[in-house]
């Protein structure tokens, strides 16, 4: 939901491919427990009553906060473009400097670091410095910023990232 830039990671194809099934979680009340399910007819159809249930089934004060979200993120998309790019152009300066980052990739605020290495250690690094980030599959760093990310914050990340690298 926004996260790469447009409302769905499927409108990045062009021409979009539309999916049969969109599901999202998490982003849609901004972190309150609230989910979708939507399909188009001949997926719907298969489908019957009972045999989808969810813990993020909602509530008022989800379904309003969600409704808000929605009412602010065409208003956000353009920021999460020109800063995930950002940020995604230092993440690439960084890398030329460490033989041990494989790969940028991602889009929007959605970024991931392949290392050659481990990061679990990175992570733990960057957090004692007060940069929140993830390792997936043991050699990802995955960023998922807040969407109201600036340079500046993207510049604070960088210098964290950069010293961090250094004591590899």
């Amino acid at each position: 939901m926004g996260r790469v830039g447009t409302y769905f990671g499927y409108q990045l194809v062009d021409p979009p491919v539309m999916p049969d099934i969109i599901t999202a979680a998490k982003p849609v009340a901004c972190g309150i427990p609230l989910g979708f399910i939507t399909a188009n007819e001949r997926a719907a159809k298969s489908i019957r009553p009972g045999m989808h249930g969810s813990t993020f089934g909602g509530n008022a004060l989800a379904a309003r906060v969600s409704l808000e979200f929605f009412d602010i993120l065409d208003e956000l998309l353009p920021n999460i473009i020109h800063i995930g790019g950002y940020f995604r152009m230092r993440l690439t300066d960084l890398a030329k400097r460490f033989p041990f980052v494989r790969e940028i990739r991602g889009f929007g605020l959605m970024l991931g670091v392949e290392l050659d290495i481990p990061g679990k250690q990175i992570v733990l690094d960057a957090m004692e410095e007060g940069v929140l980030l993830n390792c997936t599959h043991d050699t990802v760093l995955r960023m998922l910023p807040p969407y109201i990310l600036t340079e500046q914050d993207v510049e604070r990340a960088m210098t964290v990232l950069n010293r961090v690298f250094k004591k590899k």
